[in-house]
């Protein structure tokens, strides 16, 4: 299911709910207004609402397990908080910056909206929604319990579902809250970002353990183990890539990580095709190119080699062409040597018709010219059109036998969209190759949900904590020099900037994405 698609069937949920609604609504329904009343749902344009009072009783409890505890905790949190408000504002400021320097010149961006089939992919939608609801429920939760040791009335909680963005709210009065001295204030306040800086310490530690405690199970640096191939990939086929294939390197470079295949496919990319040390008994014998003389060890003959007129023209997409049309199995290889500084180029000739797996197969290393290479082999490239990269992928099976090195030949960029790998290797044949990725990826998106609300919610914008929290700091420290009419112009201001500078930020990362 592609975006629009999706976009579409979820837009005509929100419809089918919102209409059946307001026409039982119309009907004056008895029972269903009855069923909407008793179990707290609310029904808007795009919006489900759930709101309950279920949860005051556990959450009382927890707040009165440990007193001393949750007073030293929320402290604590207040502290941490209140260290990174100016922080949060700057990487706001520094992300906007980002945006307006040269493509070139760019960084990697701490905050970008994250879009389902855009860059979330569709795959991982039930990652999506889980962490940003539980990191919505943890940051509400932490608002309660604060309030609740604060001796605030919780009225109830509640969950709700704008478009597709899951999330959760505590509805907790606000004139008992600005009775509170300041700093009693921003225990409740700062109380969900705590809790969320506390998420995202906890998810990343669980991620970067992960490889330890599934040590026992698990191999863990030694290769990439292909988890899922798409129906269209062009590493499928008879000869290609399957799903348990331990893959080991790609183009004789040893690839044990995620990071390690990351840079080798962006480095092939970016670079021109890489060479093979091929001997030169494998060109002279199976080359389809040229008629080998039988006195090919005679200087007239490597003459007449050198000279003789090739087969080879250049294609529309600019690569060389020098086999027959028929021949699948066949590349054009050019001879990356400098004449003048290499030894033994008289004996070849500069385009060479050759089994690809063949020469690849054969061949020691990989290479730029043949300087690199050991002696009786010359650097051989295949000539191919401009975004296309002749990649040999080395393997072995989950039982470690060897296999086929497969051949892919393509743009590599489609080798990473279509191929999903892990750098787990089960241990044991009935365990599944996709738990230690999937709890990696959920805490992945841990760190980024929980911390981006985190971020969020630190700044000074209207509705979101930080607005509350700016105004308890600002009552704090300014209260002894100002006035409240003073305190509320600067706390106005303070907001202004926060809330522009928050959209600002939105508005371009939206548009950089589209």
């Amino acid at each position: 299911m592609d975006i629009v698609t999706f976009l579409a069937v979820i837009t005509l949920i929100h419809a089918a709910f919102y209409f059946t609604d307001q026409f039982l609504k119309s009907c004056m329904n008895v029972p269903y207004i009855y069923f909407l009343e008793n179990v707290g749902i609310t029904i808007k344009p795009l919006q489900l609402h759930w709101f309950t009072t279920a949860f005051n009783r556990s959450v009382t409890k927890w707040a009165l397990w440990r007193p001393k505890f949750f007073k030293i905790w929320f402290t604590v949190g207040v502290i941490v908080v209140g260290l990174l408000l100016l922080p949060s504002i700057f990487l706001l400021i520094s992300t906007l910056v980002n945006h307006f320097r040269p493509v070139q010149e760019q960084t990697v961006q701490a905050l970008q909206p994250v879009v389902p089939g855009i860059n979330l992919p569709m795959k991982e939608l039930s990652c999506y929604f889980f962490t940003l609801l539980m990191a919505s429920i943890i940051h509400e939760a932490g608002h309660a319990i604060a309030a609740v040791k604060e001796d605030v009335h919780v009225n109830g909680l509640g969950f709700l579902l704008m478009f597709i963005l899951p999330g959760a709210y505590v509805d907790v009065p606000t004139e008992e809250i600005r009775t509170l001295t300041p700093f009693r204030q921003l225990k409740i306040l700062c109380a969900g970002v705590w809790h969320n800086i506390v998420l995202v310490l906890l998810a990343l530690g669980i991620g970067l353990s992960t490889p330890f405690f599934l040590q026992p199970f698990y191999l863990h640096g030694h290769g990439l183990t292909v988890m899922q191939l798409t129906q269209d990939s062009p590493a499928r086929g008879p000869t290609g890539l399957e799903v348990g294939d331990v893959i080991t390197s790609v183009n004789k470079w040893t690839v044990a990580s995620i990071v390690d295949w990351r840079h080798y496919l962006i480095k092939s990319i970016s670079s021109d095709q890489m060479g093979f040390c091929v001997p030169e008994s494998v060109v002279h014998t199976y080359d389809e190119t040229i008629h080998h003389e039988a006195a090919s060890d005679s200087f007239f003959g490597h003459l007449s080699r050198l000279y003789s007129k090739s087969k080879a023209f250049e294609g529309a997409d600019g690569s060389v062409q020098c086999c027959s049309g028929d021949s699948d199995a066949h590349l054009c290889f050019e001879l990356m040597e400098d004449k003048e500084l290499d030894t033994g180029v008289a004996a070849m000739q500069p385009f060479s018709c050759l089994p690809a797996r063949m020469a690849v197969s054969m061949s020691t290393k990989t290479c730029i010219n043949s300087r690199s290479c050991p002696t009786d082999t010359h650097c051989l490239a295949p000539s191919l059109k401009n975004a296309s990269r002749l990649l040999q992928i080395s393997r072995r099976g989950i039982n470690g036998k060897h296999k086929e090195d497969v051949l892919y030949l393509g743009p590599p960029v489609y080798l990473y969209h279509t191929v999903t790998l892990t750098s787990y290797i089960p241990k044991f044949s009935f365990l599944s190759l996709t738990w230690p990725n999937t709890i990696e990826v959920y805490c992945d998106y841990m760190v980024k949900f929980s911390g981006a609300l985190a971020v969020l919610n630190m700044v000074p914008v209207v509705y979101l904590d930080g607005y509350w929290i700016f105004g308890a700091v600002i009552d704090l420290f300014l209260a002894p020099w100002c006035d409240q009419v003073t305190r509320k112009i600067i706390h106005v201001i303070v907001t202004i900037i926060g809330t522009m500078l928050l959209f600002s930020n939105i508005l371009i990362g939206v548009w950089s994405i589209i």
